[in-house]
């Protein structure tokens, strides 16, 4: 009976343990069904991208193994975050993508927490149905094409901490509710087309760090800030913000309001900002005394006041903060003496041309044109008197100014309006940023303004228009703006036909009088060509019709370069890449405009462009791209070749200040900025002058450059997960320097990746030892020619690039800042010196 008993039991027991088994996974696979058939209709509703491929590979979504396109990150079987990084719509979406059924399916994730949708080529509206994500605390949608307003709706995701939205085309106002996400951490939405005033809902954001609305049509007052207690970064740049200094909190550690509409004064209280790291107040219309008391902050290492005009006496024995490092007061109305901690033989970087100093270099004014100016910004007593008395007099004048003023407004917004509204009626579903709609040019009747144009033209009618009636004509005019902005953002735009029929679709005229190009522009001269469309015939002409002759190499998978020379005697390189999925020629648009941007000093510099297409075929076969030819020698031929004349210590500082500049512009002097760039020495050319051209940039047409290693070189993989690659783009070509600056220190070729971390050891050492140690491991060539605080800063600058964490790696401007410490303690010790005349004229900022 007892055994029969316990045999039931034990049955019991067995089947007990796998009802509990059978509800377990039963449980788990309708989890894991849900959350897989969000992701495989993600995957659907974006054509399968390459991106998303190994969803096609496993059903374990949440093992995964990480890469620098997709890292989907589950907690107890719920996907809590989805990082994706695409090709910035080289692979085009489907005709019929809609971001409703897109943020529709991602809103069935009901964990998801962290969402970066990034470089995807996402077009249309921001759906409304994004509200459904409520536990969203992370949104990143930047580098895409969405357009339209912003939706009211983000307003409902209350958990979200952090919200980014740059490199977009979003127009209209920002949405007062934004100022209802209480636990907001960081707004950015810098590089968009938003215009209106900041509003002032974002008071309420108490828990707001960051603040970046950047390089947009921002115009008016701003709130005051002073309330936000824990704002430590606020980024206005490039907007008509002002006139007045806004109110602030103290605990400010950069606050950059760099070509804006500010005037007047700035505050007293500025004195007092004591985390204040960097102050970028120029291209503004400030008047009154600089505060002397900014020099030495206490925390202060970046101060920009260039382009204002501030006026009063400085003198020698002002005192500067210690760990200041650049400091610009060119362009103001300053007099008496350059304080003494700023004069060249300090540490600091600082330009101080165009203004009144005694006995000073960098092109000063006679004082007398100090005073004048001075003078002229201010209102004097006897003129401001007389204004009184003739203010009654002058209304019916100021009146009739105002009506004719607004009239001329209108009219020449209505005409600009009329040429929109004439456009073609094709639509291109490829062409979906703004800046691309109002780019495209056939001939001259076919001109449009943009919106930043046409605001331009607006502010500067306004300013004829008399005080009593000019904020009614504002009024007027910024309503018709915003619907100029509507109507181009909308317009149709006409399939291109031929190439060799057709001009160019990127406006020149356009890209040279941007104010983001004209400094950039003027200083490479007239040596370089305008941008343009080249014809085929014409690159066969050049080349003997791509004759073996002509040939110089295949670096990439899909690319040939040929050397060539056009009818006016210009010598040009010509990068032939066959393209293997044909699509029209607006589908590489926004991507052939990055490329047209790529002018500058420092980089082989971008010519033109020649799309390939057949008669019977409209779609793109190949893509020739045009650079400058640079038949120069690379710098590590200068460095660690076996023949040739080395490069001096000097010499290797000013071509590294080259290489790093050339990384600045990449980075910030284009919009949007290309990140690791997989630089490598063999890619640093010296001229014959020995200034350095970059030659490899991360662009999109030219990918196969990212994953070949030849050569003799290699270039940093980014390891870990897409969110790390997205966030340190720019600490991935720190570390691509590091590895640069260490083959300049120890002149010998560096072939393979781990003898970075076992020379970065041998430099670490050697700067806790003596100056005999560290000038045993530099190169032989040079070691002699150094002072060891020159060579001790660049070892440290070195160190720090190569460093594993990316957190620890110093920024673009920091390495710049402390290579020109390095070149002015040269400069002074008295040996190899250095010429920083012309690496030193431009801001880093620049």
């Amino acid at each position: 009976m007892k055994l029969e008993m316990a045999k039931k039991v034990r049955h019991f027991h067995h089947f007990f343990f796998a009802l509990l088994f059978f509800l377990a996974t039963r449980r788990t696979h309708q989890l894991e069904h849900s959350q897989s058939h969000a992701l495989l209709k993600f995957q659907k509703l974006l054509g399968y991208p390459s991106a998303l491929s190994s969803l096609r590979t496993t059903n374990d979504f949440c093992n995964i193994q990480p890469t620098n396109c997709l890292t989907i990150v589950c907690y107890e079987d719920n996907v809590t975050q989805l990082h994706v990084v695409g090709d910035n719509g080289l692979s085009p979406l489907p005709q019929d993508f809609s971001s409703d059924s897109l943020f529709a399916t991602l809103g069935t994730l009901s964990s998801l927490k962290v969402l970066s949708l990034v470089s995807m080529g996402l077009w249309g509206p921001l759906s409304e149905s994004i509200s459904q994500m409520s536990s969203l605390e992370i949104l990143n949608i930047s580098a895409n094409h969405f357009s339209g307003a912003i939706p009211t709706q983000l307003s409902l995701l209350k958990n979200l901490q952090s919200l980014v939205l740059d490199d977009n085309d979003f127009t209209g106002e920002i949405p007062m509710r934004v100022g209802s996400l209480q636990d907001l951490a960081v707004l950015s939405m810098r590089r968009n087309f938003l215009s209106g005033s900041v509003p002032t809902s974002v008071i309420n954001l108490q828990t707001l760090r960051i603040l970046d609305l950047s390089n947009n049509l921002l115009y008016g007052e701003l709130p005051g800030l002073g309330n936000l207690k824990n704002l430590q970064v606020l980024n206005l740049e490039n907007n008509t913000l002002g006139p007045h200094f806004p109110s602030l909190p103290a605990k400010l550690v950069s606050l950059v309001l760099r070509n804006n509409s500010f005037r007047f004064g700035i505050p007293s209280n500025l004195s007092s900002y004591y985390q204040l790291q960097k102050l970028d107040l120029s291209i503004n219309g400030f008047v009154g005394p600089l505060l002397p008391s900014l020099l030495s902050l206490p925390s202060i290492k970046y101060l920009d006041v260039s382009a204002n005009k501030f006026s009063g006496m400085l003198f020698s024995n002002y005192s500067c903060n210690s760990d200041i490092l650049f400091v610009n007061l060119s362009s103001n109305l300053l007099k008496g003496q350059l304080p003494s901690c700023l004069k060249p033989g300090s540490k600091v970087v600082a330009l101080y041309g165009k203004n009144c100093f005694s006995n000073e270099d960098q092109g000063q004014h006679p004082p007398t044109f100090c005073q004048t100016e001075a003078l002229a910004v201010n209102v004097m007593p006897h003129e401001h008197n007389q204004r009184k008395r003739t203010t009654g007099k002058a209304v019916l004048v100021s009146s009739m100014g105002g009506i004719v003023g607004g009239a001329f407004v209108f009219g020449v917004v209505f005409l600009v309006v009329l040429r929109v509204s004439k456009k073609g009626s094709v639509k291109a579903p490829e062409v979906s940023t703004l800046e691309q709609a109002t780019s495209n040019k056939n001939d001259k009747d076919d001109e449009v303004e943009t919106p930043r144009t046409v605001l331009s033209v607006m502010e500067n009618i306004i300013g004829r228009v008399p005080k009593p009636n000019k904020e009614s004509v504002k009024t007027l005019a910024r309503s018709m703006v915003a619907h100029v902005v509507k109507r181009v953002n909308h317009r149709h735009v006409r399939p291109a036909r031929s190439i060799v029929e057709h001009a160019s679709s990127l406006n020149t005229a356009r890209l040279l009088t941007d104010a983001r190009y004209i400094s950039q522009t003027k200083k490479m001269g007239a040596s370089l060509p305008a941008y343009r469309t080249f014809a085929l015939d014409e690159l066969k002409e050049a080349t003997n019709n791509f004759e073996a002759s002509s040939f110089i190499s295949e670096k990439v998978a899909r690319g040939q370069i040929y050397k060539g020379f056009l009818s006016d005697g210009t010598q040009i390189a010509v990068r032939s890449l066959k393209m293997r999925k044909r699509h029209g020629p607006q589908t590489y648009m926004h991507l052939i405009e990055l490329i047209s941007k790529l002018r500058h000093p420092h980089l082989v510099s971008s010519l033109g462009h020649c799309f390939e297409c057949n008669h019977d075929d409209p779609s793109v076969s190949s893509i020739y791209l045009i650079f400058e030819f640079a038949p120069y020698r690379s710098l590590r031929d200068r460095i660690s070749g076996s023949s040739g004349e080395k490069l001096s210590w000097a010499q290797r500082i000013v071509a590294a200040i080259g290489v790093v500049k050339g990384i600045q512009f990449l980075h910030t002097g284009i919009v949007p900025g290309l990140y690791s760039n997989y630089l490598k020495i063999t890619d640093i050319l010296l001229d014959n002058n020995l200034n350095v051209k970059i030659c490899s940039y991360n662009l999109h047409l030219l990918a196969e450059n990212k994953i070949m290693v030849g050569n003799g070189t290699f270039s940093s993989v980014v390891k870990g997960n897409v969110q790390a690659r997205t966030e340190d783009g720019d600490k991935n070509d720190v570390y691509d320097f590091g590895v640069i600056l260490l083959e300049i220190i120890l002149g010998r070729t560096i072939l393979f990746h781990n003898e970075v971390g076992t020379l970065k050891d041998l430099l670490q050492v050697s700067l806790t030892t003596d100056e005999i140690a560290r000038r045993s491991i530099v190169d032989p060539v040079v070691h002699k020619q150094c002072s060891d605080e020159s060579m001790k800063r660049v070892m440290e600058l070195c160190v720090r690039c190569v460093s594993e964490d990316p957190s620890e790696r110093p920024s673009v401007e920091d390495a710049l800042w402390n290579l020109q410490f390095a070149a002015q303690v040269q400069n002074s010790w008295g040996g190899d010196s250095i010429d920083t005349t012309r690496e030193s004229t431009a801001s880093p900022a620049q």
